[in-house]
């Protein structure tokens, strides 16, 4: 998932859930039927694809009947029968009175407040994995966490790490433990935001986590209390001789002015002319379309195609450029990217391969290669997260479902290097060689794939003697 930042905040990146803010005590005809048209308008006229406004009324409408107060046969009859006269509705205005019109025979208060985010939710799920309703409680931080780096990993809420110092960490949260509920909600099917938005909330409160970890037999159960939690660096670097080793961990909006100091800092501190630089893209999720713009810009070429955006709107149909150019073109680079590698980082990874800028090692990237945009709706009802375009790479293929394929691929379980079978015949063997050797004796608990990195810029950094 990649956030363009054009309409509005991209906090809902990191932040998404089930806080409701509280709506007026009475929700009316108007405002109900105001808010449905235009969340009906954003969908229609700027997702990905075409959208039949027919298909979101019956799916706003058949959600209505999994609510308490809906649960007669009479009631879902009559919900059947508002699907039936939206079918054949022509306009978006009879369209979105038939379904204020369920919504309003739902009691006022709490409940027609349900009933209007369940039809909006309804509407949206049809359409993809990422697009989503979110409510203006999101759309801020809240002010505390319990400090866990989290990702779902074949359908389960993993712990990638706690940070450090974090409530998480106090109580003995790991690395690959599987958040298996949270309060009491199970995590099976809950998407990666909404996770998120449950372990946040008010300082100084508890959250009961329920754990499923390697080797233990028993459901582990913590109670970290949310606390204050400082967001870890998203640059870091550090030399090793002549080459530069910069960690990249997500694209938030302090990601290129961060970087640009790091290139300069290595740079001033290199003992000689900076001789090699490793882009470590691992565990990097993406973020903010434009920063990855500004980070493949800093290492191609003024105004090479970084990729292109294939939308329906003159926003979301354009070329990706390179602008901005800091590293120099003799300074060989290599990229490291993981199956966690997503988004906005395939995006750069992908525009370094496509050019031949650098060698990338690692494993498949994820295929996140869409575009999501932040729509406001209207009297503080929160935005639709709709996907607005799909990213294809500099040589026109999409990401999408598809992924980066590293052209030396690591498996740092069996220390096992293979070369990318499109490269195999021309790759330099003295260079795969050096690799498989410092990939083989990397010593217990080492970071091999930095190791491998080191070890294919050799050539680059040797010096003649």
């Amino acid at each position: 998932m990649i956030c363009a930042m054009r309409r509005l905040t991209c906090a809902l990146l990191f932040v998404s859930g089930l806080a409701q803010t509280p709506l007026a005590a009475a929700m009316a005809r108007p405002e109900i039927e105001a808010t449905l048209a235009a969340a009906m308008t954003q969908i229609v006229d700027q997702y990905v694809d075409p959208v039949d406004p027919r298909i979101l009324m019956a799916n706003g409408l058949q959600a209505l009947k999994a609510l308490p107060g809906a649960e007669q046969p009479s009631r879902q009859a009559a919900i059947e029968q508002s699907v039936l006269a939206a079918q054949q509705a022509e306009g978006m205005t009879p369209q979105t009175r038939i379904l204020a019109g369920e919504i309003l025979r739902f009691a006022n208060g709490a409940p027609r407040e349900t009933a209007l985010n369940a039809a909006l939710r309804g509407m949206v799920a049809s359409l993809d994995a990422y697009s989503r309703v979110a409510t203006s409680a999101e759309l801020a931080p809240p002010p505390a966490s319990v400090g866990l780096e989290l990702t779902m990993r074949d359908g389960a809420l993993t712990v990638v790490r706690p940070l450090p110092g974090s409530p998480g960490e106090r109580v003995g949260i790991q690395a690959g433990d599987i958040v298996t509920s949270i309060d009491g909600r199970a995590t099976e099917r809950l998407p990666l935001p909404e996770a998120v938005a449950l372990l946040r909330g008010t300082p100084g409160t508890p959250v009961m986590v329920a754990l499923r970890r390697a080797g233990a037999g028993d459901t582990i159960v913590v109670q970290p209390v949310r606390g204050p939690v400082q967001a870890p660096p998203t640059v870091r670097w550090e030399m090793h001789g002549a080459v530069a080793v910069i960690r990249v961990a997500a694209f938030d909006s302090t990601t290129g002015g961060k970087l640009r100091e790091a290139f300069d800092a290595v740079s001033a501190r290199a003992d000689a002319p900076l001789a090699g630089l490793v882009l470590d893209l691992r565990g990097n999720a993406g973020g903010l379309l434009d920063v990855s713009e500004q980070v493949a810009g800093l290492v191609l070429r003024e105004g090479s195609r970084i990729g292109s955006l294939l939308g329906r709107t003159p926003a979301d149909a354009r070329p990706l450029r390179a602008r901005d150019h800091v590293v120099p073109h003799d300074v060989p680079v290599v990229v490291l990217v993981d199956h966690r590698t997503a988004a906005g980082a395939e995006i750069v990874a992908a525009a370094m391969q496509d050019h031949r800028r650098a060698l990338l090692i690692g494993a498949k990237t994820v295929g996140a290669g869409t575009i999501q945009t932040v729509l406001a709706l209207p009297a503080d009802q929160g935005a639709l997260v709709l996907t607005t375009a799909r990213v294809h790479r500099a040589g026109g293929d999409p990401l999408d479902a598809v992924g980066v394929s590293p052209d030396l691929l690591l498996d740092d379980a069996t220390r096992q290097i293979a070369v990318h079978a499109d490269m195999a015949a021309d790759f330099n063997p003295t260079v795969l060689q050096q690799v498989r050797m410092a990939v083989a004796t990397a010593p217990a608990g080492a970071d091999v794939a930095v190791l491998a990195a080191l070890a294919a810029l050799k050539p680059a950094t040797s010096k003649p003697q």
